[in-house]
């Protein structure tokens, strides 16, 4: 079910604290452009899952297209990221990491489920959009946005681009980017933080997890 205009949705096989790596000490001061980006970090993926860093651990990821993305929608990752997000086209859903298939209504423009380990890896993505309306006007750039979850963006931003809820103006926004360049520049299951003292409080036990991410339909 859907609460507003979207809604993600979280099913695990334990208890999953959502505990945002958060800043030691105190005291006054701006921030560091590291800093910031560690936050941002922490906030749009390592929260999720127990405060580290959850992303894929080897490439090429493997993308069964199933006649329904184009192969520029996905790779436009690899643009953003630099190269160190990039992608294989299999023939087949059992091939594959990420797989596409098709789902029905006609509120959502798609719904992406991200599987993942305590240990920070993704072990597999399903996206499914909606035939008739994923590539209309009322859905921005479906499937670019849904890759985003996919590959770690465990989150909606709310700055006007394409991770908005809503799809925003398309266009993948410099912080979104930048967040990618670190969390694959960095290990599965790194803490990320700004500070010490949440570090050991972060720890959880193993287990298999999983998020679903709904992409409404502009009204």
């Amino acid at each position: 079910m859907m609460a507003g205009r979207w809604a993600w949705r979280l099913l695990s096989l334990a208890a999953l604290p959502l505990a945002l790596a958060s800043c030691g000490g105190g005291g006054g001061g701006s921030d560091s452009s590291g800093d910031a980006e560690l936050r941002f970090l922490a906030q749009h993926n390592a929260r999720f899952n127990g405060g580290v860093t959850t992303r894929w651990p080897n490439f090429p990821i493997r993308v069964f297209q199933n006649n329904i993305a184009q192969r520029d929608e996905v790779t436009e990752w690899t643009a953003v990221t630099g190269g160190l997000v990039t992608f294989a086209f299999v023939g087949g859903r059992s091939a594959a990491d990420i797989f596409f298939s098709f789902t029905t209504g006609d509120t959502i423009c798609g719904v992406t489920t991200v599987e993942f380990e305590a240990d920070g890896r993704i072990i597999s993505a399903e996206v499914r959009v909606v035939q008739a309306v994923f590539r209309s006007p009322q859905c921005v750039k479906t499937v670019t946005h849904e890759v985003g979850h996919a590959i770690g963006f465990l989150d909606h931003t709310a700055d006007g681009g394409l991770m908005d809820d809503d799809g925003g103006n398309g266009e993948i926004t410099a912080p979104v980017s930048r967040m990618f360049v670190n969390l694959y520049s960095m290990p599965p299951g790194t803490v990320v933080g700004t500070g010490e003292r949440t570090r050991v409080a972060l720890r959880r036990p193993g287990g298999r997890y999983s998020m679903t991410f709904v992409y409404p339909v502009r009204r």
